[in-house]
């Protein structure tokens, strides 16, 4: 019972998560459209974050950094999305099956993608920074591990499916 109401409540975070990441991506886009109009926007575009120096030195550089970040956030929803599916599908029952296993091999490509997003942001950032000695925001990069990890439990999912099915036909 413990189980079945922790995942209900991890059910609900989950779409938290998702929403208050929808609605980042969303502030994020905004401000930088109101910031082509005034540049003293991208001071404060979200939560405190200044790109002011990058919109200064280079409206492109700026743009490509906004994207970015939007990109960014958008995985992250996404992935949030993935595992609200994967919390309102499964079945304590039977838990192994293919959605199952198939909606954990998107959430960990997802978040390899991440992983590749943030590097990619993270070399363009720091590069800008020391050049040109601006202050530098990266993004946390460590998503490798954790994409392997749910990687490798999608692979036991995949395995415990091949064990029911074995089962059920020799019953």
């Amino acid at each position: 019972m413990k189980t079945k109401q922790l995942l209900k409540v991890m059910h609900v975070i989950a779409w938290i998560v998702f929403i208050a990441l929808c609605i980042k991506t969303g502030a994020i886009l905004i401000s930088y459209f109101v910031s082509i109009s005034n540049p003293e926007a991208a001071k404060n575009l979200y939560e405190g974050l200044n790109l002011f120096e990058y919109y200064n030195h280079s409206f492109l550089q700026y743009s490509f950094i906004i994207g970015y970040k939007v990109l960014l956030f958008s995985v992250e929803a996404y992935i949030a999305f993935l595992v609200t599916k994967l919390l309102s599908g499964l079945n304590l029952e039977k838990p192994f099956n293919f959605n199952v296993q198939k909606l954990m091999q998107k959430i960990s490509y997802s978040i390899f993608y991440l992983w590749i997003l943030a590097i990619v942001h993270n070399t363009q950032v720091q590069y800008l920074g020391k050049k040109y000695r601006f202050t530098i925001d990266l993004f946390s990069s460590d998503f490798i591990f954790l994409a392997g990890i749910i990687f490798i439990f999608a692979q036991i999912v995949k395995r415990g499916i091949e064990i029911q099915s074995e089962n059920e036909l020799t019953i």
